[in-house]
Order: C-alpha cells, then sequence, then structure tokens
C-alpha cells in the first residue's frame, strides 16, 4: 500500500474484510491474499490488486472475470503505470526491509 500499511496490498478498500491493512485484521491471521483470492474464485471474480496494476478503477464495478477482460481492452497497460506500480513495490520493500531484519 502506497501509505506505508503493514501488508503490501494495492486495494485500498480498508473496510473489505480479506484486506490485510483492514484494521480489524491487523492482530489475525488468515487474511491477505490466500483470503482475497479464495473470495474472488468462489465469486467468480479478479481480485482488485490486478484491476489496479493497470489503472484507475475510481468508476469500475464490474469486478467479474468477463469485466477484467473488458478492463484490460480499456486500460492496456501503459509503461507510467509500470512505473507506478514497481515505484510503490520498491517504496513498500524499502519501507519495510529493516522492520523484516528486526523480526528474524
Amino acid at each position: 500500500m502506497s501509505d506505508g500499511g503493514r501488508h503490501f496490498c494495492t486495494c485500498d478498500d480498508l473496510k473489505c474484510p480479506c484486506n490485510p491493512n483492514n484494521p480489524q485484521n491487523l492482530a489475525k491471521g488468515n487474511f491477505g491474499c490466500d483470503a482475497c483470492i479464495r473470495k474472488n474464485l468462489a465469486l467468480g471474480e479478479v481480485p482488485t490488486c490486478m484491476f489496479v496494476n493497470l489503472g484507475d478503477t475510481t468508476d469500475w464495478h464490474d469486478w467479474s472475470v468477463e469485466g477484467f477482460a473488458e478492463f484490460v481492452r480499456l486500460h492496456p497497460r501503459d509503461p507510467e503505470v509500470r512505473r507506478q506500480m514497481a515505484a510503490r513495490a520498491k517504496a513498500f520493500d524499502a519501507a519495510h526491509n529493516g522492520a523484516d531484519k528486526k523480526d528474524a
């Protein structure tokens, strides 16, 4: 997350019960990618992070597999979005590498 959340998650929906940065989930286990993917597979949907990796999802409401195909068609991944996602991952890693070493 760009705000330095404890877990890397590009989904900004902090109300989502699967989002590992949801304040209610921070002290619990079994949240994050595993739970999100299980939920999305059961619903025939694609995780939000896949959409966010391609572009702005502000006005998007169809998270289905078919909706993802349409989103990809409408939002080809351009070099600027690739750069933004790489920078987001790099910033998260830089902010958390010291914490990981302290926990070891």
